[in-house]
C-alpha cells in the first residue's frame, strides 16, 4: 500500500503525533467516510430505486443509515466534547470514553449485518438465518418472567402469529429440518432471545448450527489469530455497563488529552468502512461507485480503513 495513505489511516493510533493532531487526523477520515458512505447510500435510494423494493436490498440499507446517523453522533461528540455549567462557569467535562456507547453500537450492526447477509455459504442457509434474525426481533417485543417464560399480554397474540410464521418458513427448508432439535428450541416462543446469530457448519460429514454472540464475533470479523481485537468487545462493553473494572478506568484516566480520544471515532470510522465494503457487494457493479466522484487517494483510504482491524 502506498505509504502516505498508510500514515494517514494510521494517524489516528500513532502515538508519535500529538494529541491534537492525532484527533485532527481522526476527525479528517471520518469526515471523508461519512461523506463516501451517505454517497453510497443516496446512489442505492436514488439511481437503483428497483433494488429498494427487494426486502432485504432495503433493510440492507436501513442498516448503513443507522450505523452512519450513529458514527455522525459520534464524531459530533468527539469533535465538540461535553460542555458543563456550574455556578455560571462552564467548563469541559474531558471523557476519553464518552463515545464508547456508539461505537459499540456500530460494532454490533456490523456484526449482524455480517451474518445475516455475508457469512451464509447458501440460499437457504440465508434464508434460516435471516429468519432466525426476525423471530428474535419479534421476541424482544414480548415480556418474560424470571423464569425465562413468555408473558403474552393482551394484543401480543399478534407477534406470536408472526413468530409461528416464520418458524413455518424455517422447518420448510432442509437446513431448518437437519437442525430441528437446536433451532426448535431456540426460536420457540417461550425461550427469551440470546444476543448475536447462527451459523451453520460441518460436524462430521452433517449439518449443524450454533449461535454466535458479539463477544466472540470478532473471530469471524478479524482472523481467529487476530490478538489485538480479542479485547475489543469486552473494552467496549466495559465502557458502555456500570462495570466496577470501566469505572475504575473512567476515574483514572489522565486529566489532559492524551491523544485516546478519538480512538473511539477512529475505530467508528473503520467499523463504518467495513460495512460499507460489505454493503457494496450487494449493489451491481459496487466496487466501481466511488470510480467518478472520488480520488484514487480518497478510494485507497476507504479501501485501507475497512480493512485497518481486519488481518491480512
Amino acid at each position: 500500500m502506498n505509504r502516505n495513505i498508510t500514515e494517514k489511516v494510521l494517524a489516528p493510533i500513532n502515538e508519535k503525533l500529538s494529541p491534537e493532531k492525532r484527533l485532527e487526523c481522526c476527525l479528517a477520515l471520518s469526515d471523508l467516510m461519512t461523506k463516501m458512505v451517505t454517497y453510497v447510500i443516496c446512489h442505492t435510494i436514488v439511481d437503483n430505486e428497483e433494488l429498494m423494493k427487494d426486502e432485504r436490498v432495503a433493510v440492507a440499507n436501513a442498516f448503513l443509515q443507522r450505523v452512519t446517523s450513529t458514527h455522525l453522533s459520534n464524531h459530533k461528540l468527539t469533535k465538540e466534547g461535553i460542555v458543563m455549567t456550574y455556578q455560571g462557569q462552564t467548563f469541559q467535562l474531558h471523557d476519553e470514553y464518552k463515545t464508547m456507547t456508539l461505537t459499540r453500537s456500530v460494532y454490533e450492526h456490523l456484526v449482524m449485518y455480517y451474518f445475516v447477509y455475508v457469512h451464509p455459504k447458501t440460499e437457504e442457509e440465508r434464508w434460516v438465518v435471516w429468519n432466525y434474525w426476525r423471530i428474535n426481533s419479534k421476541k424482544n417485543l414480548l415480556n418474560y418472567n424470571s423464569e425465562g417464560n413468555a408473558v403474552i399480554a393482551q394484543g401480543e397474540n399478534g407477534i406470536c402469529e408472526e413468530i409461528e410464521t416464520l418458524r413455518k418458513d424455517i422447518f420448510e427448508t432442509r437446513a431448518g429440518m437437519e437442525c430441528y432439535h437446536k433451532l426448535d428450541e431456540w426460536t420457540a416462543i417461550g425461550k427469551p432471545t440470546q444476543n448475536g446469530c447462527i451459523e451453520f457448519f460441518r460436524r462430521q460429514g452433517h449439518l449443524d448450527v450454533r449461535r454466535v454472540s458479539y463477544n466472540q464475533a470478532w473471530k469471524y470479523l478479524f482472523g481467529k489469530d487476530h490478538d489485538d481485537m480479542a479485547q475489543l468487545y469486552r473494552h467496549l462493553s466495559i465502557h458502555c455497563h456500570p462495570v466496577y473494572d470501566g469505572l475504575m478506568q473512567y476515574k483514572e484516566q489522565a486529566q489532559n488529552d492524551e491523544g485516546n480520544d478519538g480512538v473511539p471515532l477512529y475505530l467508528s470510522c473503520c467499523f463504518l468502512a467495513y460495512l460499507c465494503s460489505l454493503y457494496l457487494q450487494l449493489i451491481p457493479n459496487g466496487h466501481q461507485i466511488f470510480d467518478a466522484d472520488f480520488s484514487q487517494n480518497e478510494r485507497m483510504i476507504f479501501k485501507a480503513l475497512s480493512q485497518v482491524t481486519v488481518r491480512s
